[in-house]
């Protein structure tokens, strides 16, 4: 693989999460490849953060390209699970706190 594909996949991983919103997970798929292709300059700059919300929003607003983003995402939350730890549950003898 090339480097920025490797970086790109590492940024999804650390930052992707099941149970974010289709927005902000358009944001962060188009934040990550653009700092991937164009470096950490480009996300310093002033219009960085317009042109992330530009085109996410082209991403959830085409059908294609969201069906494309959701794939993205769902591959990297299975990939995700086998490091994420379940929640232990709650002693039912014990009181719920109210």
């Amino acid at each position: 693989m090339t480097p920025n594909l490797d970086l790109f996949k590492e940024k999804l991983k650390d930052k992707l999460n099941p149970h974010l919103p289709a927005k902000e997970l358009a944001e962060t798929i188009v934040a990550a490849a653009l700092e991937c292709e164009y470096g950490r300059s480009l996300s310093s700059s002033a219009g960085f953060d317009k042109m992330v919300k530009t085109l996410a929003d082209a991403l959830v607003t085409n059908p294609e390209l969201r069906r494309q983003s959701l794939a993205i995402a769902s591959s990297f939350s299975k990939n995700n699970r086998e490091h994420q730890t379940d929640i232990p549950k709650r002693d039912q003898s014990l009181p719920v706190p109210r």
